[in-house]
């Protein structure tokens, strides 16, 4: 038989597996996140038809006489690299990759195997855990605040916490609640007028406070002019604390009252319950103790005469402090779910809170592209891609676009260019081997 034949036949097979290589390619142009491949060939073998000799005395030197014996696959890359054009969609919960980085995914709840992809396709499932779509394969990260330091033993995102909720007509759902904050500052701000008819029986005062149950109590004072003959002290008594439903719920026994004393030449206040901080903290017991531990700040508080003939004082109750920290907040539910340009994930509560829930981790190897694909757009660790090295995505310069996917990289035009020399590439040893047999015919054709 004739070697030609022989390499043309390696041709062929070379030739159609890239055509293999190009169906995939195309047949994945809209695949999210998917990276073209290359076909490279190698020739085979030579046999040598004449030794090359060195120079002589007499005569030069001459070449080695190789004949080949057709062309093999030598590669199949992936071009990983390149980055794939933003694709829209407007839902929150799709998330792009922007450099060189990999989701890490895993089928196994307890993230001990590991995969990785460009894909972020992502949802939450019933249990509150961020997954994908495709496949409902766990997304890692590092929950709470933190961040994601190198080499982080990254878990599943556990995002939403659902817990039994009793709505008003007493059925029950499920929900994520983040719990209330006790108000732990408050101050009064505003003028006391010593000729203020109401002191005589007491100026109703309230303050609006979040107890440690996360629910909204008012406590009620009565500004008094102290019950003596002084024109600078004063009293602010405790009259009573009620619950969001307007019920009491101050211990009937507590005598709380705060006295005031006030500069006779300034008007500025001097002490508040003989603290010359000017500060008092409220304890209570009981039912009323969601609101104990109160910090009540007079120093915003004067005592002048006023000027109007109507003689009224202008005090007043805030939450939180003068600069409207600490004011506490109410239970509340999630509402919204974020993500930041670091893969932070954010929850937003009914109660206007905003706290980070975990962030998703990235990979990145050594050699990308000896990562091995095994479908569903993940890719697994090779010897050749090295291992894993975790890590926060901004560490490279790379962040993530909430709301985009990455589409895939494959370049038509040049899809089917490569499908045109391909076809060229295997009618030309198509014809080698036509042309060899048609040689062979004519040499049976000499013995008869």
């Amino acid at each position: 038989m004739m070697r030609s034949m022989w390499s043309g036949v390696a041709g062929l097979k070379t030739h159609q597996l890239e055509m293999d290589v190009i169906g995939n390619n195309i047949a994945n142009v809209n695949t999210t996140s998917y990276k073209s491949q290359a076909t490279g060939f190698q020739d085979i073998l030579y046999q040598t038809v004449k030794s090359g000799t060195g120079a002589g005395n007499n005569l030069g030197s001459t070449n080695t006489s190789q004949v080949g014996l057709g062309s093999k696959v030598g590669s199949i890359y992936t071009n990983i690299a390149a980055q794939g054009s933003a694709v829209s969609t407007d839902n929150v919960m799709d998330i792009m990759i922007t450099g060189p980085s990999f989701f890490v995914i895993s089928p196994d709840i307890s993230g001990a195997e590991q995969n990785f992809s460009r894909d972020g396709s992502f949802g939450i499932d019933a249990n509150g855990d961020l997954v994908t779509k495709a496949n409902g394969y766990y997304v890692l990260g590092t929950m709470g605040e933190g961040g994601v330091p190198d080499g982080a033993a990254v878990q599943r995102l556990h995002i939403i916490n659902r817990v039994p909720v009793t709505n008003p007509d007493g059925t029950t759902r499920q929900a994520d609640i983040m719990p209330g904050q006790a108000t732990s500052q408050s101050y009064f701000k505003g003028n006391i007028d010593e000729f203020d008819p109401s002191l005589e029986e007491g100026k109703g005062l309230s303050l609006e406070v979040y107890g440690s149950d996360g629910k909204k109590y008012t406590i009620k004072f009565a500004l008094t002019d102290g019950a003596d003959d002084a024109n600078d002290t004063y009293s602010l008594n405790l009259t009573s604390v009620l619950n969001e439903n307007g019920d009491s719920v101050l211990n009937p026994t507590t005598d709380i009252k705060i006295p005031l004393v006030y500069s006779k030449s300034d008007g500025k206040l001097v002490s508040a319950a003989g603290n010359t901080a000017g500060t008092y903290t409220l304890n209570l017991t009981g039912e009323a103790s969601a609101v104990s531990g109160l910090n009540i700040d007079f120093t915003h508080t004067t005592n002048y005469a006023g000027s109007s003939a109507s003689h009224s004082s202008s005090m007043y109750g805030y939450r939180g402090d003068d600069k409207g920290l600490n004011q506490g907040y109410p239970n509340g539910e999630l509402t919204n779910i974020s993500f930041g340009t670091d893969g932070s994930i954010y929850g937003r509560y009914s109660n206007g809170q905003t706290i980070k829930k975990g962030q998703i981790a990235v990979a990145e190897f050594n050699n990308a592209m000896g990562l091995e694909k095994v479908g569903d757009n993940l890719y697994a660790a090779s010897l050749n891609s090295g291992a894993a090295q975790i890590m926060d995505i901004t560490k490279d310069g790379g962040y993530m676009n909430s709301g985009v996917l990455e589409g895939s990289n494959v370049d038509l035009a040049k899809e089917f260019t490569d499908m045109i020399t391909t076809q060229r590439g295997f009618q030309a040893n198509s014809k080698v081997i036509t042309t060899s047999d048609e040689m062979l015919q004519i040499l049976r054709g000499l013995k008869s």
